[in-house]
This record gives structure tokens, C-alpha cells and sequence, in this order.
């Protein structure tokens, strides 16, 4: 009756350590030398702050990607920057031609931002949106308003779904223009 019991309660009936069995090795058991805890758990922080500077790289000015660095080849800023200004003008002509309107207006926003990266030797997360580029971005007073008026069109009709007309698109351009001497000032200075 006792045995009986002790089955249905599943009560135990030995000492815990008195079993014939051995224990199933656990990875933990390990009997590491308290130096050599030490160095990996070192090497996995340093592995850490690696990967959070990799991914901060653009936010730290330490560390940025966008700094100027002019070959010999190359010909001199104020004709590159025209020349990047001038293909980013044909291209999105070529799309607004095609009735592409929205799209040219958000190739000449993207082109804009990347010639400001350029020309300002300045860098900037790809997360940001471009109003906070605009914030963060000391331009001549056009230049500020060309580049807002830009950013407007572009969140009205791109992301805003409003459908854009050549209007729109020659409003646009014209902005980019003033931008583009608005850059070009800064370079000569």
C-alpha cells in the first residue's frame, strides 16, 4: 500500500546524490580559466561598439563618408557641380517630357540633396526625411527657400498622391535653378 502511494504521488524516495546515474554533462559545467571568461566576454563587447559605430558612420562627423575627395583627373568643383546640375536638369526633363511629372520633381529633390551633400561637404543619414535635411542644412537664404519649395512640390505630389501637372514641374525646375546658383555662390566663397 505504502509502494502504492508513493507511485501515485510520484513521492520521492531517495536521497537526491544517491543515484547510480550519472548526470548529463551540461556546457556550463565547464571549467573555464576566469582570464579566458574574461577575454571573450571583452571581445564581445568590442565586437558591440563595432557594429554600432558601422551603423552610425553617417551620423558621426568623426567618421563621415561624404567628405571631399578630389582626384587629380577630376575637373575642378564648380565645373563638376554644373555638370551633375546639368544631367540631373536632363533627366528630369527627359521624365516630365513623358508626362512624368511627379517623378522628374522627386529626381531633381534627390539630385538637389545630393549635390548640397557635395558642394557643403556635409553628410547626412539616409533615414532622414528631407525636411530634416533642411533643418540641418545651412544654405544661403534662396538656396533655404529654393530647396523648401522643392521638398513642398515633391511631399504634395509624390508622397502626397496629388497629381502633378507640368505647371507643377516647371515651378519646380525653376526652384532647382535658384538652388543651383544658390550653390554655386557657396562654392565661389
Amino acid at each position: 500500500m505504502v509502494e502504492q502511494s508513493i507511485k501515485k504521488w510520484g513521492l520521492q524516495t531517495e536521497m537526491p546524490g544517491e543515484t547510480d546515474t550519472a548526470p548529463a554533462a551540461n556546457w556550463f559545467d565547464l571549467h573555464l580559466p576566469f582570464e579566458l571568461i574574461q577575454l571573450m566576454l571583452w571581445g564581445v563587447v568590442i565586437a558591440g561598439v563595432v557594429v554600432v559605430v558601422w551603423s552610425l558612420r553617417d551620423s558621426l562627423p568623426v567618421l563621415s563618408r561624404s567628405r571631399k575627395i578630389v582626384a587629380r583627373d577630376q575637373p575642378p568643383p564648380s565645373v563638376a557641380q554644373a555638370s551633375r546640375m546639368d544631367e540631373a536638369q536632363v533627366e528630369a526633363d527627359d521624365l516630365a517630357r513623358q508626362g512624368y511629372y511627379g517623378e522628374a520633381m522627386h529626381v531633381l529633390l534627390l539630385k538637389s540633396l545630393n549635390e548640397i551633400r557635395r558642394q557643403l561637404g556635409i553628410s547626412f543619414a539616409v533615414s532622414l526625411t528631407s525636411r530634416e535635411i533642411l533643418r540641418r542644412v545651412k544654405l544661403p537664404e534662396i538656396g533655404h527657400q529654393s530647396l523648401t519649395a522643392i521638398i513642398a512640390s515633391v511631399e504634395r505630389t509624390y508622397f502626397g498622391g496629388q497629381p502633378a501637372g507640368q505647371n507643377d514641374y516647371w515651378d519646380c525646375r525653376s526652384n532647382f535653378d535658384n538652388l543651383r546658383h544658390s550653390l554655386a555662390s557657396v562654392a565661389a566663397t
